[in-house]
């Protein structure tokens, strides 16, 4: 770690971040982040490898950046990269504009009781005719200059920075406790965190180009990969309005027969998805088709049987067995690392001798106890806004159990695009029969809160902050000096990102109206969590028991 890696690093997370939201909501251009492995910092990484090392090895091949140097900017990239996009700020600011804009939607029923339930600092406005929330989603009238009201902004984002410390904090020291566990115990194979390790292999060395540009193979694939984009792009030059994407019809071919069920999508093709998958265990890739094909059997049979699931491959029945599958998931993943995690707990209380964590990013100490702190700040963030702790407890734990969940099928698997389908806040309520929140006006106050939350942080998990600091994590192995800059660093990103998105991302909608933005993070899934709210709050026994 160099203070100059340092220093790039910091430099393109704020161009990162200054850029994604115009680039994917609003011109909805190929996205920067939006997946575990974002393109866009893949391509600063590219132009860093490729063209300014080896420019400077052409100066002074001494001054050259070492794979040290460069995976540090890499991690400090893909950690920022949850920021901008589906992690939290494509979702983060419309919900807190929301519940005001949308009360008198006619689409949505019972939202004067969730408006008048929303804890008033959680939000911009409680007022449906707030300017600040109005030119938020309508954006400035002709020959008005770009005003972004700042003073209705500051004290939401400030109260909601709270949670969202807690909340990278957790993952983080989740992370450190982990570590080892899964790089060096059970040999995880982080497949999308090898690709820029390979990358930038001997990048400090004396010959222009890394280890991987001197091998046949890499290049016939290489070449391969830029013919097949050409051949992709070649439409857009002859005069029509996009490229060409080969794909499977699945959706429309199936749609008039016995299978028309299983909520088909056309099967596309990704060299990037295919790549990555050669580096993933065969018995994960099989199972990925495997279970992917038990889930939507199980919504065909159930048709062809005459007792169809509510909602199909999306409905109630479906999001219940996931919600039980990520928690078996969680106690296998607990129990194989059951005497890593023993040894942790003593070090934390200074009886663990036989374990060092000299060469750690996080100290087992610090993981532990700062792990402990995270998960309780979020839980009596919860009960300040009326959450019983029990509920708060169940719902932080489910938080968890998905964040850990997603950066292991990451980890081990490679997926590049995950969502699972359930709603943390849903369950929690279908769990206890609808008793878990209450019909005082703290319980409705708590039930606002945690759907704010949820869709703001988890309801979209394809760039969800665990995966990307777990793969950090791994890469972290290459720093042989300063270690436990490790964190400190990451949460600088982090700082970086939401500083310069909050403001890049407001001047945006600010402008041109999140109306006109992408709706589905600006309309659509606002509606769907304020939806589930007014449902929970009007009648939450009848809620739970339609989930």
């Amino acid at each position: 770690m160099t203070w100059r890696a340092f220093l790039i690093g910091v430099f393109l997370v704020a161009v990162v971040a200054a850029v994604t939201p115009i680039n994917d909501y609003y011109v909805i251009n190929t996205y920067i982040t939006g997946i575990h492995f974002p393109p866009g910092p893949f391509f600063l990484m590219l132009l860093l490898t490729l063209v300014v090392n080896v420019l400077i090895k052409l100066v002074d091949p001494r001054r050259a950046l070492r794979q040290a140097e460069l995976m540090l900017i890499w991690c400090m990239l893909i950690v920022a990269s949850t920021v901008p996009a589906s992690g939290l700020m494509r979702y983060w600011l419309p919900m807190m504009a929301s519940p005001a804009y949308f009360a008198d939607s006619p689409d949505l029923s019972h939202q004067d009781e969730v408006l008048e339930a929303t804890p008033e600092a959680l939000v911009v406005s409680k007022n449906p005719q707030s300017v600040a929330v109005r030119r938020f989603y309508e954006g400035r009238r002709p020959g008005e200059k770009v005003r972004i009201y700042f003073k209705s902004w500051v004290k939401p984002i400030a109260v909601w920075l709270i949670f969202i410390g807690f909340f990278y904090l957790a993952t983080f020291f989740m992370g450190g406790m982990l570590r080892k566990q899964w790089v060096e115990v059970e040999r995880l194979i982080f497949p999308l965190a090898r690709v820029p390790l390979e990358l930038t292999e001997g990048s400090g060395q004396k010959r222009l180009l890394p280890e991987m540009f001197h091998q046949a193979p890499f290049l016939v694939g290489l070449a391969l990969t830029l013919l097949f984009a050409l051949i992709r792009v070649a439409p857009v030059f002859l005069g029509k309005a996009q490229g060409w994407l080969p794909s499977f019809p699945l959706a429309s071919v199936l749609a008039n027969t016995p299978l028309h069920t299983m909520a088909w999508f056309n099967a596309e093709v990704y060299p990037l998805a295919i790549g990555v998958a050669f580096l993933v265990p065969a018995d994960v890739t099989l199972s990925v088709w495997v279970f992917f094909w038990m889930a939507h059997f199980e919504v065909a049979i159930a048709d062809w049987i005459g007792k169809p699931l509510r909602g199909g491959y999306f409905g109630g029945f479906m999001h219940w067995q996931q919600v039980g599958s990520f928690v078996a998931c969680v106690m296998m993943v607990l129990w194989a690392a059951r005497r890593h995690l023993r040894a942790v707990v003593k070090k934390a209380f200074g009886r663990g001798r036989g374990i060092d964590d000299g060469a750690e990013p996080v100290s087992y100490a610090l993981s532990f106890w700062g792990l402990l702190l995270a998960v309780a700040g979020m839980i009596g963030w919860f009960m300040f806004w009326g959450m019983k702790p029990l509920t708060a407890l169940l719902y932080v734990a489910l938080l968890m159990c998905l964040l850990l969940v997603q950066a292991r099928v990451i980890s081990q698997g490679g997926i590049l695009f995950t969502l699972h389908h359930f709603s943390i806040p849903v369950v929690v309520n279908g769990m206890t029969g609808g008793a878990a929140f209450g019909s005082s006006p703290a319980g409705q106050a708590a039930v606002v809160a945690a759907l704010l939350q949820y869709g703001s942080m988890a309801d979209d998990s394809r760039e969800i902050i665990s995966g990307h600091a777990f793969n950090a994590f791994r890469i972290s192995s290459v720093f042989e000096k300063r270690r436990r800059w490790f964190l400190p660093i990451m949460l600088v990103a982090l700082m970086v990102a939401i500083g310069v998105c909050v403001y890049a991302s407001l001047r945006m909608y600010y402008m041109v109206g999140a109306n006109n933005a992408n709706q589905y993070g600006t309309v659509s899934t606002p509606i769907n969590n304020l939806r589930n709210a007014g449902a929970i709050i009007s009648d939450p026994t009848g809620s739970a028991e339609s989930h």
